[in-house]
């Protein structure tokens, strides 16, 4: 008997409050009914149960997030031992935030610290202006140059990139969150900036939840040169 997926697709939006946040699209292709309304900054991915998935997929998501940090801790949380996460995400120096610096880790650390659960006026104000200064950007949309504070809070609302990274200062955050949070990985496959069949904008892992096991014989001896041994090799393609 064939083996069946069930896959639960999350949104903060129904499809026509998308349509209306992103007018530039127009009709087609359209945006897919969600089976879950979440907004992920408030509530994470507090609808599923603890261990309850098998894999989850994170493509071009965490940047949007007001707390990083927060989520890779609540992915953790709902995968079951042994389960997938496929986390893809923009190379900050290909995409259209190409003039940003990268997010230190000491921000995301503060952010994930106090609670954080709203992108703040600074970082759409960054987003705004790195569009500003991004030649494809002109005439994207006509409220792209206009950080008046209701033109923030509608670009709050599209959920702009709050947060950029490049794959090494992305290492980091994977690295602070096994040595202190941990949140620990196998490393299964990666996707390298550039690689072949890709759009060429993004990096990403497949990673997998470490089991109890796992966690005893590599987290707790020599965290900090097992875990990052293992993810800057990978992605070196070691």
């Amino acid at each position: 008997m064939p083996e069946t997926v069930t896959v639960s697709y999350i949104d903060r939006w129904e499809p026509g409050e998308n349509s209306a946040l992103f007018p530039e699209l127009g009709e087609s292709p359209g945006f897919p009914k969600p089976h879950i309304v979440s907004n992920l900054d408030v509530d994470l991915l507090g609808a599923l149960p603890d261990e309850s998935q098998d894999f989850v997929i994170a493509s071009h998501i965490i940047e949007h997030l007001a707390n990083p940090l927060a989520m890779l801790v609540d992915i953790y949380r709902v995968l079951r031992p042994g389960g997938l996460l496929v986390l893809i995400v923009p190379d900050r120096h290909v995409t259209f935030d190409r003039s940003r610096p990268p997010t230190p880790l000491v921000h995301l650390v503060d952010e994930y610290e106090r609670g954080v659960r709203e992108v703040d006026d600074a970082h759409v104000k960054e987003y705004l202006v790195s569009r500003q200064l991004d030649d494809g950007a002109a005439g994207s949309y006509s409220s792209i140059h206009d950080l008046t504070v209701e033109n923030i809070a509608f670009h709050r609302r599209r959920s702009v990139h709050a947060h950029v990274w490049d794959i090494d200062e992305f290492l980091e955050l994977l690295d602070f969150a096994a040595q202190e949070l941990q949140v620990r990985w196998r490393v299964l496959d990666i996707m390298k900036p550039g690689a072949r069949g890709t759009h060429g904008i993004e990096f990403g892992w497949l990673l997998a939840r470490d089991s109890d096991e796992g966690l005893a014989t590599v987290g707790r001896q020599q965290p900090r040169a097992l875990w990052g041994r293992s993810l800057h090799r990978a992605a070196r393609g070691a």
